[in-house]
């Protein structure tokens, strides 16, 4: 079983082709997300793009400017199983693997029904909800981190 982390695009996008981890980058809850997503330590790391479906961190985007939030329901249904038939190319499995969505309801509801182990730790928060909690997330690694430096740098001066 492995571990998949999806974060979700932005509005906020850089003017310029670019990776896709950083053409979100002006978006501080993709950095956030993105931040956090890392300290998961996932086997694979991808965005969900209402554009481009599902995307690979190192691929290569132009600047768009597409959301779920502006597609009807049958253009919901077509955008989740075009992400569905991207994900099997990728080789994960649907059944056994673990995904991780760090996204808004938008791009998490309607792959749902085509995954069975699913966690949505920001499930039900809104924007300034999911920051906070990032921040308070982020904050516990980092503090945890500097408990660890400081326990190894005790055993090594001994």
């Amino acid at each position: 079983m492995a571990k998949i982390v999806l974060l979700s695009c932005t509005k906020s996008k850089l003017d310029k082709p670019s990776q896709a981890q950083d053409l979100y980058s002006a978006s501080p809850m993709f950095r956030k997300t993105l931040e956090y997503g890392k300290s998961l330590k996932p086997d694979k790391m991808f965005i969900l793009s209402a554009k481009h479906h599902l995307v690979p961190m190192t691929k290569v985007l132009e600047p768009y400017d597409k959301t779920l939030k502006e597609m009807s329901s049958d253009e919901k249904k077509k955008w989740a199983e075009e992400t569905i038939s991207q994900m099997k190319s990728h080789k994960l499995n649907l059944e056994n693997d673990q995904f991780i969505f760090l996204t808004g309801g938008e791009y998490m509801k309607p792959l749902k029904e085509y995954i069975t182990n699913i966690e949505t730790p920001m499930e039900g928060k809104r924007m300034g909800e999911r920051l906070q909690w990032l921040n308070s997330q982020i904050g516990k690694i980092t503090e945890i981190f500097k408990r660890l430096k400081n326990l190894i740098h005790e055993c090594i001066t001994r």
